[in-house]
């Protein structure tokens, strides 16, 4: 019955070293990543500071953009009326 025991205690002890190699080479792998993850991190942040800026200047793109067009319309429609005043006074 000893020896029974022995060999239940040695089947334990196996697995208890096995899981910590695992432990060990999976806290090994979390220090390589960390460094990783960390440098990935600050380029997201940089990037999306980036974005923000591009986005406002597109947002001032657009906005004179449409200050433009709508100057070329209210040129054409004040040469419309013109067109239409002069027709009726001449009439």
């Amino acid at each position: 019955m000893s020896g029974l025991r022995d060999q239940g205690l040695d089947v334990i002890s196996e697995g208890l070293d096995t899981l910590q190699n695992l432990a060990l080479d999976m806290n090994e792998e979390l220090d390589r990543q960390v460094p990783l993850m960390d440098e990935i991190g600050t380029k997201v942040d940089k990037t999306t500071v980036d974005l923000r800026k591009t986005n406002v200047k597109l947002k001032k793109t657009v906005t004179q953009l449409r200050s433009s067009w709508n100057f070329c319309i209210d040129i054409i429609l004040l040469c419309v009326l013109l067109g239409v005043a002069s027709y009726l006074y001449k009439g």
